[in-house]
């Protein structure tokens, strides 16, 4: 069964990933991530990076 993940860790994963991708394959759970925020409206987008932001200056990763 898949484990169900919350909204903060899957932009974490995503994020901290996509720094350091670099030579390197994505998992199946991270291809579906990617896959899964590709799908989101461009708008969506905008505002999950601007959710991310707001939650670095406030917590630490």
């Amino acid at each position: 069964m898949a484990k169900s993940i919350g909204v903060t860790e899957v932009l974490t994963l995503f994020f901290s990933r996509r720094l350091s991708l670099h030579g390197r394959r994505l998992s199946s759970d991270e291809t579906q991530l990617l896959e899964q925020y590709r799908a989101l409206t461009e708008n969506d987008q905008v505002a999950m990076r601007y959710l991310i932001g707001a939650m670095k200056s406030i917590s630490r990763f």
